[in-house]
């Protein structure tokens, strides 16, 4: 079944998520690797995950799944976590669900593709987000598409042995 492309790219496009993306998500979501970088280290269920799913779809002009042009793979997703419609405001989550594909930039294709859809689209005018500082690869790639780091909560998240900085980081729509 042909994928409906909502915002689309050179390399990655942003499309509508579709339930089975479940399988995807549900094997990325248990990987130790990808979640260091982004929670504590705890497994979740499928029963977990396809509620989460679930509440996506229901939200669906929130939520898009990355797929890469060429394969056809839903490699990511990329969502709107909290949101202030009255202020325009939201905080964003990306993650990439294949060690294989982190460092060829399609995190940084998909960033810039939500960016677009935020500040073009339905013309909100801040977009935040929070980065654990185990995490350089996605520092750089946050940097390379425009935010700036405004705050640093010292210590905030206990992972593998050791306390990370989690860093706030944030664009207006006016810096885009």
């Amino acid at each position: 079944m042909e994928r409906i492309v909502f915002v689309p790219g050179e390399s990655v496009s942003l499309v509508i998520p579709e339930k089975q993306d479940l399988d995807i998500m549900y094997k990325w979501i248990n990987n130790i690797n990808l979640i260091k970088y982004l929670q504590p280290i705890r497994h979740n269920t499928r029963e977990t995950e396809e509620k989460f799913l679930n509440d996506k779809l229901e939200k669906a002009d929130k939520f898009f799944v990355i797929m890469q042009n060429d394969t056809k793979e839903i490699i990511g997703s990329v969502w709107f976590n909290e949101f202030d419609d009255f202020s325009r405001n939201w905080i964003i989550w990306i993650c990439l669900y294949d060690e294989n594909k982190l460092w060829k930039w399609y995190g940084s294709e998909a960033m810039k593709l939500f960016l677009k859809y935020a500040f073009e689209y339905i013309w909100y005018n801040k977009v935040k987000l929070q980065v654990f500082s185990n995490n350089p690869r996605a520092i750089a790639s946050y940097k390379k598409c425009w935010f700036k780091e405004v705050w640093i909560f010292r210590q905030e998240l206990y992972i593998m042995w050791e306390y990370v900085d989690s860093i706030a980081m944030e664009m207006l729509r006016s810096e885009y």
